[in-house]
């Protein structure tokens, strides 16, 4: 009894937390979901921090600098070749140094906080792809729910025109290649309905990808979508000059060439000296030493006074010489600083183009959404007249299987259109760098949740 026991509230609390686990999500949830358990992102944020310590790291160098030892040893030293002298002792001391003066200090720590400023940017541009494929995923997994809705809705319709010629069949009305041509359609929409569950399983696996969750489903476009224009920029031209601004990427590519600036600015500080204050306190004490003469027995250690040793001033260090070392990082560095530019004009480039593309796109996506609203209205009156038709004999059975599978075609395609029309607006969103929260709200409320 006990084991019946356990094993029931096992397999329920397998079922539970199944049904906790694979749920139907929305894009915000699924978005929320991912911001909280995203490796890339909090990659980034790790990133972010490490560049503060590589700051405060470099900050620590304008402190003054302690430094604490302790040292014992023992001499000898052979002052005649009559005679030697033993000495052990130990001493203490502590240093301290403080920097006046260090041109590559001052440079080192504008490009630590120079870096630190690019690992937040690196940081916002990670949250905006994260975003991105937020947005891809889960429509991704939209459009393979709609497409297999599609094509269950096409299997059941060619079914139910398989249940009638096979009723008319037994009255004599259709020859049986009727039935072989519908069944043969049948077995292939069948087949659609497979390989559309596998195309939806995999599109959620990379929701799994995301976020780490498990999810049944998504939701779906509300049934009655609104009319969505073609998105203007904010105050701005065109969507090309909010992007020169606003986008990471090309914020990305300024810090770089900020960095490699400021690199050629270190190279050169190589020629500068350094200046700085400079205090050492010696203490030697335990100090004991003895003569000895040549074939006579070792006599004993003799102590001597303890000794402090005070040192006080200021120290300068100038680089007269290194080979050509400072002058060709320098000769490095301006290299660098050009790849960095040209880096810069090739990313405004792919920007821009890609600006461009998801304009036209939306263009397209817009017009081709009004055409397929009319390809379905088309569609149905089809196959409406095409079964009417086939009722008085005007028309077969293959025309009637034609017409269904055009009018759930074009319905699919419709989805399909809808779907890459908001994908296409926050699309270009993200590539003018304005992609934040409430624009993936926007479109959530567009959903059927």
């Amino acid at each position: 009894m006990n084991r019946l026991l356990l094993s029931a509230v096992g397999v329920s609390l397998t079922l539970s937390g199944a049904s906790a686990v694979a749920q139907t999500v929305d894009l915000q949830r699924l978005y929320l979901d991912s911001l909280e358990n995203n490796p890339i992102l909090a990659s980034a944020a790790l990133e972010m921090d490490s560049a503060r310590k590589g700051s405060d790291i470099i900050d620590g160098q304008y402190r003054p600098q302690v430094d604490v030892g302790a040292q014992y040893g023992a001499l000898r030293n052979d002052w005649t070749t009559m005679n030697e002298t033993d000495g052990q002792g130990a001493e203490v001391f502590v240093s301290v140094g403080q920097n006046i003066f260090n041109d590559q200090l001052n440079r080192a720590s504008t490009i630590a906080e120079q870096q630190h400023e690019l690992s937040k940017i690196s940081y916002n541009y990670a949250l905006a792809t994260m975003q991105m494929s937020v947005v891809n995923g889960y429509f991704n997994a939209l459009k393979a729910q709609e497409k297999q809705k599609q094509v269950k809705a096409t299997k059941q319709a060619i079914g139910e025109h398989l249940v009638q010629v096979k009723h008319r069949l037994s009255n004599g009305l259709v020859p049986e290649n009727d039935v072989k041509e519908t069944q043969a359609q049948y077995d292939l929409a069948e087949t659609a309905v497979i390989f559309s569950q596998n195309e939806l399983e995999k599109a959620l696996d990379y929701l799994y990808e995301l976020t780490g969750r498990e999810y049944a489903q998504v939701a779906s476009l509300s049934t009655n979508l609104p009319q969505i224009s073609i998105p203007q920029p904010n105050g701005r031209i065109s969507w090309q000059e909010l992007a020169q601004t606003d986008s990471q990427q090309m914020a990305i590519q300024r810090q770089l060439v900020e960095l490699s600036r400021e690199q050629i600015a270190l190279a050169q500080a190589g020629h500068m000296p350094t200046i700085g204050l400079v205090a050492e306190y010696r203490y030697a004490f335990s100090t004991q030493s003895r003569s000895n003469a040549p074939q006579q027995t070792k006599g004993s250690f003799q102590d001597l006074d303890n000794n402090a040793t005070v040192f006080a001033g200021v120290a300068m260090s100038l680089p007269a010489y290194r080979g050509g070392a400072t002058g060709n990082r320098v000769e490095q560095a301006n290299i660098q600083y050009q790849q960095a530019l040209e880096l810069q004009s090739h990313t405004w480039r792919q920007v821009a183009r890609k600006v461009r593309s998801a304009e036209k796109d939306l263009v397209t996506l817009k017009s081709a959404q009004s055409a397929y609203q009319q390809a379905v209205i088309s569609a149905q009156s089809a196959l409406k007249a095409t079964e009417q038709g086939l009722e008085i004999g005007t028309r077969t059975i293959v025309d009637v299987l034609d017409s269904t599978r055009q009018l759930y075609s074009a319905k699919e395609q419709l989805t399909a259109a809808q779907i890459d029309f908001l994908v296409a607006n926050l699309q270009l969103h993200f590539l003018a760098g304005v992609l934040d929260d409430e624009s993936l709200n926007t479109i959530n409320r567009l959903l059927d949740v």
